[in-house]
Order: structure tokens, then sequence, then C-alpha cells
């Protein structure tokens, strides 16, 4: 599973918001734009409405992101998440977490990792569908 912390602060009409909510990343990777998802996520957590001019200004702040787990923790550094660079590895991941038990019922190989040159057939072959 992969977490990670979000948070930002923005003012709106002299009130100060500092909405923060963890977010499940596995969940949210069907998105086309993970950004605009999370920032939206962000929003709902914390009473703030997508239509909302208070969502306008805040969606102009940087996220800050913090505290990740699993794969996702690789991706994060002062703050910042590399979206393209999790994104491939997540995808990478999900992919072999489906190839892995075929290469282990039919041929027997119990981890891709060990041949590199099968993995990387398998992996194109998925792709190719």
């Amino acid at each position: 599973m992969n977490y990670v912390e979000v948070s930002l602060e923005f003012c709106f009409k002299g009130v100060c918001y500092s909405p923060t909510a963890v977010i499940d990343l596995d969940s949210c990777m069907h998105h086309q734009d993970l950004l605009p998802y999370i920032y939206s996520h962000l929003a709902s957590e914390n009473g703030i409405g997508i239509y909302s001019y208070e969502f306008d200004v805040m969606v102009m702040e940087e996220i800050t992101f913090s505290s990740p787990s699993g794969l996702v923790a690789e991706y994060v550094s002062d703050g910042h998440l590399d979206i393209d660079g999790f994104k491939q590895a997540w995808l990478e991941e999900n992919c072999i977490r489906i190839l892995q038990p075929i290469a282990s019922r039919h041929l027997g190989i119990e981890n891709l990792n060990n041949h590199p040159d099968l993995k990387a057939a398998l992996i194109a072959a998925y792709h190719a569908k």
C-alpha cells in the first residue's frame, strides 16, 4: 500500500487554512491526472467544496508531501513527489504483480527479477495487448 500525507497552507478573505489528508495513492492511480485528484481529495477531506472560491485559491498553492509509506517513499524528497517516476514504478510493479503468478504457474519461475530477459519479454507481451 502506498500512502502519503499531503498538506498546504493558503489564506482566503483573511482566514488561513491548513488542510491535510492522508492519500491512498493506489486508489488514485486510475485517474489520468493524479495531481488534480489529490487537490480534490484534500479539499473534500477538509470541508472545502471543489466549486468554491476557497478551492480556486487552494489549487494555486503547492502541495507538501510527507510521511510516505510503500513504494512512494522512494519518490518523495524534501516535500516533493516525483509523480511521473512514481507512476512509472507503480505501473511496473502492478504489471509484475500480474505476471509473476503466471511465470510461477507455467514456467516454475518464482522470481522474475532473476530472469531479466524473460521479465522484459513478458512485460512487452503484456503491454502489446
